[in-house]
């Protein structure tokens, strides 16, 4: 080998291993997230898995409920159990201390119980069991809720009116349909409504349509939270929210198949094709705020209380609601014992009396239906005004309007 080949070769190695230590030293000094940090420990990782197989939201929840517990008290979670291991009564103290210690700072009730609750069942997954009664004030009571109501017609027909395609089709799917934002996108964006959830839907002439009316939407036992398939209708007005927001992804190029998300991601270079359910909650929030200081969740709120006024009135049945909802009840049973196979009479009875119950959830139609009449007789107030020639000219571009529709086949 040459004196000049050697040189190069010694370069070459200084600098692979300059890139070496670059790396490893760019690695180290990325930040350990508080998450990361609690999975490292393998007996977390085995706990957070034994509690995401029933929800993981749930175990996300008392992850972080867990590791704020143990920041407060400058410990870490093996060493918590420790203390358990040791000394019954030292935990129990300890957790009995730390709800005084947020009662006085005036944590919300049920944030201090889900704490409770996730350290608990930390401890229970080392045999630990805190026997002492644990009390909570107030435990049932919500006071950041305390002033929320449901949206009047005139609220949801603005709040309707702000919102912009994708974001009017998620409100539409919670408010008029019952859906929980989980349904629509889950967790972490592994799944969500997909076009074959809804089975009435279909695609005519590259544009979609819906055949039957009302139609359905299927919640598949993997996206619903009660851990059971069933379905729920689609009203009127939400109908042409949904069509109109499938029809704008059609015309930008979106081929819809069966598997294809209702709701998809609005930036190319999301992780999944799926959205996940803070990002739906986060577009509610966006189409609500700053007019209104709801939390969106208000929109299921408003489609239970909608059908119990129907109920009340004789509408609907009680049983009906409890199944639209998502909620066990006597048809979620019967619709489960005969593997979501229901009698085609009792279909059509539930379709019924959806549609009677449509004037209770498209509550906002009277005020679309008013303003619509306004702009008629606004228009009509302005022709009356025109000139013959002015006449003239506009029923020669209504003509010529005409004519372009019909000669690119539309209608």
């Amino acid at each position: 080998m040459s004196n000049e080949d050697f040189s190069k070769e010694e370069k070459s190695d200084v600098g692979n291993k300059m890139h070496r230590q670059k790396t490893i030293t760019n690695t180290a000094n990325k930040k350990q997230t508080k998450k990361s940090k609690l999975l490292s420990n393998p007996d977390v990782k085995r706990w957070y898995s034994n509690v995401a197989r029933g929800s993981i939201v749930t175990a996300e929840v008392r992850l972080r409920r867990l590791g704020g517990f143990c920041e407060e008290h400058e410990m870490t979670p093996t060493e918590l159990i420790q203390i358990g291991l040791k000394d019954s009564k030292a935990i129990a103290d300890l957790l009995q201390d730390h709800i005084s210690g947020m009662e006085e700072h005036e944590k919300a009730p049920q944030y201090i119980k889900t704490t409770i609750t996730a350290v608990k069942s930390w401890l229970s997954h080392f045999d630990i069991e805190v026997k002492r009664k644990l009390r909570i004030s107030n435990v049932d009571s919500t006071p950041t809720l305390q002033d929320e109501r449901v949206p009047e017609a005139n609220e949801l027909a603005e709040l309707f009116t702000r919102a912009r395609l994708r974001e009017g089709a998620i409100m539409a799917f919670i408010a008029k349909s019952g859906l929980r934002p989980e349904v629509l996108g889950n967790f972490d964006a592994s799944d969500g409504l997909r076009i074959k959830d809804l089975p009435e839907l279909a695609f005519v002439k590259g544009e979609a349509c819906f055949l039957k009316k009302p139609s359905r939407v299927m919640v598949r036992k993997s996206l619903s939270k009660a851990g059971h398939e069933y379905f729920s209708f689609v009203t009127e007005l939400e109908e042409k929210w949904i069509l109109a927001y499938l029809n704008d992804r059609i015309a930008s190029g979106d081929a819809l198949g069966p598997e294809e998300p209702v709701i998809k991601p609005l930036s190319k270079s999301a992780k999944g094709k799926f959205v996940s359910s803070a990002i739906i909650e986060r577009d509610v929030r966006n189409a609500m705020r700053p007019r209104f200081k709801w939390r969106p969740y208000v929109l299921r709120a408003f489609f239970d209380t909608q059908l119990l006024i129907a109920e009340s009135r004789g509408k609907v049945a009680h049983d009906f609601r409890v199944f639209w909802m998502g909620h066990k009840g006597s048809i979620e049973a019967k619709y489960t014992t005969n593997k979501s196979i229901l009698s085609m009479a009792l279909i059509d009875e539930m379709k019924a009396s959806f549609l009677r119950c449509q004037e209770f959830l498209d509550l906002e139609k009277e005020q679309v239906d008013m303003l619509e009449e306004d702009m008629k007789d606004k228009v009509k107030d302005d022709v009356e005004r025109l000139s013959g020639d002015e006449l003239v000219e506009v029923q020669e571009y209504v003509r010529n309007k005409i004519y372009c529709k019909s000669s690119t086949g539309k209608k």
